[in-house]
């Protein structure tokens, strides 16, 4: 019998998971999402850690880090919150899925066993409807579609392979997907992989979803970031707090709708948050008015944009959540100015993680830990939370 975490109230414990933990699924020979799908769960996590590991032996200031033990996902199938489905429509049907692996062919996907199950049965629903109606323009190119704490409750956004508003019968998709509770259009006639670009049109109804979590509701638009897996975000949280304890000035930088910032922000005396995502910020906003909320600062733009403000702020604590780029050397070396001495970095791409902390290590900073977690099972994603230190900087 293995073991796997688990999180309890104040801190992090060890329960027994079952050896059978191979997920089946009809579309694993073809589909390019789930390239770990027939491989044991255990298996699964050591292969994670292994190419965290192998990323931080490619620098020589992180060869003596070693990651620890990945912390399992509590569901292994079931659990991703949002479903971004490519669309192919031509005279030999509908093909509605996610690319073959290294190219751009839609392999069909109507029963994806990753997608929390509400979703899955509107993606099936979104396939009935677009199978059977006459009115869909061929530039239908994705559906985008989410859902927050409440499963029921689903936002659907329509991404159309064009510069100019479309026809399309928003009143009838909706009557068949009794789940979703708004529709948004976004025309994106790009070539490359990135399914919303752009400006995010509301149809109908809600124009988000909602998630509850660390005693905030926290709305999520639809051109917003958030994670898929919603149940790591406890132990993400916890291992973040164990961390930095009490301070003063917490920086939270690509701060997204505010999800770490708000579950640590009563550990601390201010909070800034920086994002440059529109809808982000106004989803933050939102959470601040309706908390009324004083001991919170926002720098509305990019974060490289706004490192005179965080100067300003001078922080003692930083919370980087980049995207898989990684964080620009002119971010950390602005970090670096500040009086931080703890850093979490929260990443998924080990890549990107480790030449950032390969240079935060040249400015000052000591790697405590690496704990890869599996926010996607299946996949060969791999996330990780680094935690750094570093001497408080003399008073001048």
């Amino acid at each position: 019998m293995r073991s796997r975490w688990a999180v309890g109230d104040s801190r992090i414990v060890r329960l027994p998971m079952k050896d059978d933990t191979l997920v089946r699924c009809p579309h694993r020979e073809d589909c390019g999402a789930c390239a770990l799908l027939g491989v044991e769960y255990a298996d699964q996590l050591q292969r994670k850690g292994h190419q965290l590991a192998q990323a931080l032996g490619k620098h020589p200031s992180l060869r003596r880090v070693r990651p620890l033990a990945c912390v399992p996902s509590p569901q292994l199938e079931g659990y991703r919150n949002r479903a971004k489905m490519a669309i192919g429509l031509s005279r030999r049907g509908l093909r509605m899925g996610y690319f073959r692996t290294g190219t751009r062919e839609i392999v069909d996907a109507p029963d994806c066993r990753v997608l929390v199950p509400d979703v899955l049965e509107t993606t099936r629903r979104i396939r009935r409807f677009l199978e059977t109606s006459r009115q869909i323009p061929a530039t239908l190119r994705h559906i985008d579609v989410r859902c927050g704490t409440d499963p029921t409750r689903q936002h659907l956004t329509l991404v159309f392979r064009a510069t100019e508003r479309q026809s399309f019968p928003v009143d009838a998709l909706r009557r068949h997907c009794p789940d979703v509770t708004g529709i948004s259009v976004n025309l994106n006639p790009g070539t490359d992989a990135q399914v919303i670009r752009g400006a995010v049109r509301p149809l109908w109804g809600d124009r988000e979803v909602w998630v509850d979590h660390a005693g905030y509701r926290l709305r999520v638009s639809p051109a917003a970031f958030f994670q898929v897996n919603l149940a790591l975000l406890p132990t993400i949280h916890t291992l973040m707090a164990q961390f930095f304890g009490r301070g003063d000035v917490l920086a939270d930088l690509y701060a997204g709708v505010g999800t770490h910032g708000f579950a640590l922000r009563r550990q601390f005396r201010r909070v800034l948050f920086a994002e440059g995502n529109r809808s982000a910020v106004a989803d933050l906003k939102s959470t601040i008015r309706a908390r009324r909320i004083v001991d919170i600062r926002i720098a509305p733009v990019a974060v490289e944009r706004g490192l005179d403000r965080l100067r300003e702020e001078a922080p003692d604590a930083v919370v980087l959540n980049p995207s898989r780029a990684g964080a620009r050397e002119t971010v950390l070396d602005a970090i670096a100015q500040c009086p931080v001495t703890k850093l979490a970095y929260l990443s998924c791409d080990p890549a990107t993680l480790c030449r950032d902390l390969d240079m935060l290590c040249r400015l000052g900073f000591t790697v405590r830990s690496v704990q890869p977690i599996d926010m996607m099972p299946q996949t060969r994603q791999v996330e990780a939370l680094a935690l750094l230190t570093r001497p408080r900087p003399p008073t001048p």
